[in-house]
Order: structure tokens, then sequence, then C-alpha cells
């Protein structure tokens, strides 16, 4: 890649991985880490986050590795032919499904609060095509709008945490660790919950676009740290609110918070709405990041000349997958789905490729 086309700087690249990896799960992420430790659910999502962050550092080092290339291009040559085909369709096909899902927390969103009788083929048709334009622009363009959404919605998310501080209480943490409420049997959730942080895969189609690509580690290990502080001190607050029986049995905690808090103001009586609009920003940014790698990746497997009209093409495709989610107990289950295949990348993928890159001799850092 030429010189000339590597535009993006560190300070991007970190909101980037921020943008994919701050989205729906963040919604529910609290009552899964409730069900499956209790009280302690935040010390989980604090561990999960700490996990993942060493592999965001493996990515990152891999990435560096080959600063000309993505992920799909090298996978081949180090895991040989057909096994590095097997990882670039899973690989494009856990962000692809990642898509619909944002689509579908969105319409339930807005039907929820928003618009309550606003046609489903309208709201996800609607933004479905936003997500499919600004996929289909350059990858700067497409760095400079998330870090413009994710800010907002990281920013009013922060604001709805501090206010809800009104009604925590520390007793609520307690008891802490205990093994009664831990629950082995629900191992599906803990699974749910690790695709939150599993965002720095997005690093691997992006690094040919940075301008000193020795900064790639850095900046997605940074972005995996932000992650699992935002997810631990929200997780942390929620269940000071409402304990952890009672945060096991909401669905959607953000909103649940956001309606506990008292405020005078008028313009933010609603502050659940509010949430709700800023919060769209960052399900858009989720599912923009995603179809760009997506319809990048198949453009580098392929040799195709432009992303853009990949993505235009799967547009019928992901309006058809959003359409089986037919509500919350569908999507969160096939979220799971993904999350699984993101495990797969992350906890296998991701290390064997840089330990064949260490021993093959093959990049360039």
């Amino acid at each position: 890649m030429k010189q000339e086309k590597r535009s993006l700087d560190a300070r991007q690249v970190t909101l980037v991985v921020l943008g994919f990896g701050i989205g729906g799960g963040i919604l529910t992420l609290p009552s899964l880490a409730a069900k499956v430790f209790g009280a302690s659910g935040w010390l989980i999502v604090l561990v999960l986050g700490l996990f993942y962050t060493g592999g965001a550092w493996i990515a990152g080092r891999l990435a560096e590795r080959f600063p000309e290339e993505t992920i799909i291009e090298y996978s081949p040559r180090l895991l040989g032919k057909y096994l590095g085909l097997l990882f670039n369709l899973i690989f494009i096909t856990s962000f692809l499904l990642v898509i619909p899902i944002e689509i579908r927390i969105l319409q339930e969103l807005v039907n929820i609060s928003l618009l309550p009788d606003a046609p489903i083929w309208f709201v996800s048709g609607s933004f479905l095509l936003a997500i499919a334009y600004g996929a289909s622009r350059q990858i700067d363009q497409i760095a400079q709008v998330n870090e413009l959404l994710i800010e907002i919605a990281i920013i009013v998310g922060l604001f709805v945490v501090l206010l809800a501080m009104q009604h925590f209480e520390p007793l609520h943490l307690l008891p802490f660790f205990s093994k009664d409420l831990i629950h082995p049997d629900k191992v599906n959730e803990l699974v749910g919950m690790a695709f939150s942080f599993a965002s720095f895969p997005v690093i691997s189609m992006v690094v040919p676009y940075l301008r000193n690509p020795r900064q790639t580690t850095p900046a997605v290990v940074k972005g995996n740290i932000f992650i699992t502080l935002v997810y631990t001190i929200f997780t942390l607050i929620v269940l000071g609110v409402f304990g952890y029986q009672e945060t096991t049995k909401l669905s959607w905690v953000a909103l649940e918070l956001a309606k506990s808090i008292n405020i005078e103001a008028v313009i933010l009586e609603r502050l659940d709405l509010v949430l709700i609009v800023s919060w769209i920003s960052a399900l858009y940014t989720t599912a923009l990041l995603a179809g760009f790698v997506v319809s990048a990746s198949v453009k580098r497997m392929f040799k195709l000349k432009k992303h853009a009209y990949v993505i235009w093409a799967l547009v019928p495709l992901v309006y058809y997958l959003s359409t089986i989610f037919t509500n919350y107990f569908v999507w969160t289950r096939w979220s799971v789905y993904v999350a699984a295949l993101f495990v797969v990348i992350s906890v296998f993928f991701y290390p064997l490729l840089y330990l064949l890159s260490l021993r093959k001799g093959n990049g360039h850092a």
C-alpha cells in the first residue's frame, strides 16, 4: 500500500476499536454477568476484559508484522491454503452476522420507546441503507464519522452512569464471589459476554491505513483497556443500583438505569430517550465498521477493485438475516453463536497465527 493512502493516526485506530466494541452488547451485559456470577458479576467482566486485552496485544503484534497486508491476505500463507480459507470464511461470517444483530437491536429500541408503531421494514431498511452507504466510503471518512459518533455515545453513557450514582448501594455488591451464586452451567452466557471484548480483530483490516504501523499495538491495547473500564464500571453501577437478583430479570438494563434517575430539568425528564437516541450512534458505528471489514475482506480475498460493490451487494442478504431475528430471545441466542465465532478467532487463531509468523519468519517487523 502506498504511503499516501496511510491516512489514520493512532488515536483514530483506538477509536475504531472502541467504535466496534461498544455497541448493543452493553445494554444487556450486566444481566448476563449477574446470571453467571451474581453480585460479583462486575469482577468477571474485569477479568474477561483483561484477558482479551492480552489478545489485543497479540493481534497488534501480528498486524505489525504485516504492515502492508490485511489478515485475509497473509493468513493462507501462514495456515496453509485450506485452513487459511476456512479462517477467512469464519472471519468474514462473524463480522457479517454482527450487522443484522445490531439492526435488530435498533429495531427493538425504536419500537420500545421512540416509535412504537413504526413499521419494521422502514426502521430496519433505513438503518441498513445508512450502514451500507457509510461502509462504502473510504476508511478515512469512516474513521472520522466513527470518531464523532462513538464519543457522543460514550459521553452520554458516562453521564447516565454518574447520575445513577444517587441510587448506588454498596450492600448490593454483597456477598462477594459467593460459591452459591456462581452458575457454571450458564457458560453460554459467559460466551455471550466475551463478544463484548472481542473487538480487536478489526485492527487486522485497518493496519495498512495506519500512518505509523508501529503504533498499532499501543493503539489497539488502549482501546481494549478503555472498553474494559467502561464495561466494568457500568456493570458495577448497575449491580449497585438494582442488586444482582433484580439485574438478572432485566432485559434492557441500560434503559432501566436511565429510567431510575430523578432529575428536575424538563428536557431530561425522559433520560432513557436521551440514552437511546445517543446510543443509536454506537449501534451504527459497530455495524458500520463490521460492514467495512466484511466488504474490504471480500475485496481483498477476490481481488476486486472497490469494496463498495460488495457492501451494496450484501444489502438484501443482511436485510433477510435481520428478519430472522424476530425478537429479543432470538437475537440474543444468535449473538451467542456469533460470540462463539469471535472466541474461536481471538483465542485460537490469533495466537496460532502469531506463533506461525514468528516461526516462519514471515513479516516485516
